[in-house]
């Protein structure tokens, strides 16, 4: 499907709902990173799961290879990642917030890597100047000192080693959403990510042993995994493939470096996480550079 104009903001609006997720996900540390990923999923599968019926047509016009791109951003893109990332996230005592947001700034790297070799989107010299400004940006904003600098030692690795994981997985797992979007609906893909994940989580936290009485969960708690699970969830996800759609995956990538951009500012005026000048300055120039990109793209 060739791009249209204007979807790619679509994207962009889906990652400032995904920046909000950074911040949710940090008031429910308490509990297993398996088990909030298995409820908030399970909750949206609910909700999508009386409309499953109408896009039974479509799946049945996948193949094997489509299947199998489906299987990878289920239980790669979807489950694990969002096991990883929730687990960065709950190393409260380990790494920054904003660092473990902007890490995911690596995703263009592996999806650009995927999306020239997949699905054949050539990379022009203006694309290439752009991108390269977006990773520089991107490596002042996690790196203002110009190193990586580890200070909580072997944890803080870790933890930022699990975020880089999933930038890796939900990189791919972006070109591989355009490859089965040429077959089904936005809407048919989002569902069909949901309910797969479910089983995934399920089974990561029987891996994980890891386990949570439902009953300690608190109201609270229950209300943030709503928000996960409806505004972060299914509703950004439809939002997200519906822009995925039209626009080609070498530029939605770098439209969802809002999200850790947004996840950043977040962090700084509502966690009281402080930001160098050097990471202010680098954030607005990454704002501009992914409009940038956004626009050029509607022109070619």
């Amino acid at each position: 499907m060739k791009p249209k104009k204007g979807y790619v903001f679509l994207i962009i609006l889906a990652a400032l709902f995904w920046s909000l997720d950074a911040l949710i996900r940090r008031q429910l540390s308490a509990i297993p990173s398996s088990i909030i990923v298995l409820l908030e999923h399970s909750i949206s599968s609910l909700v999508a799961l009386p409309f499953l019926k109408r896009f039974i047509p479509e799946y049945k016009k996948m193949n094997a290879k489509d299947w199998l791109a489906i299987a990878f951003i289920g239980v790669i893109g979807g489950g694990l990642a969002y096991v990883m990332y929730t687990e960065a996230l709950g190393q409260v005592n380990n790494i920054s917030y904003s660092v473990v947001a902007l890490i995911q700034q690596t995703q263009p790297i592996f999806t650009v890597i995927l999306a020239t070799f997949l699905l054949k989107e050539k990379i022009t010299k203006k694309y290439g100047l752009f991108a390269l400004i977006a990773l520089i940006s991107a490596y002042f904003l996690t790196f203002p000192d110009l190193k990586p600098n580890f200070l909580g030692g072997r944890e803080e690795l870790i933890a930022a080693s699990l975020a880089m994981g999933s930038a890796i997985f939900w990189g791919a797992a972006t070109t591989l959403g355009k490859v089965v979007l040429k077959k089904i609906s936005y809407a048919a893909l989002a569902i069909l990510r949901f309910l797969i994940v479910v089983p995934v989580a399920g089974l990561i936290s029987l891996v994980l042993h890891q386990s949570y009485p439902l009953s300690s969960i608190t109201s609270s708690q229950w209300g943030y995994l709503m928000i996960l699970s409806l505004f972060s969830g299914i509703i950004s996800f439809i939002i997200y493939y519906k822009g995925l759609e039209h626009t080609q995956a070498k530029v939605a990538t770098f439209a969802e470096l809002t999200w850790p951009v947004g996840a950043a500012f977040i962090g700084f005026f509502f966690l009281k996480e402080s930001l160098t000048v050097i990471q202010v300055v680098a954030a607005l120039i990454l704002m501009f550079d992914i409009l940038a990109i956004s626009l050029t793209s509607q022109q070619q």
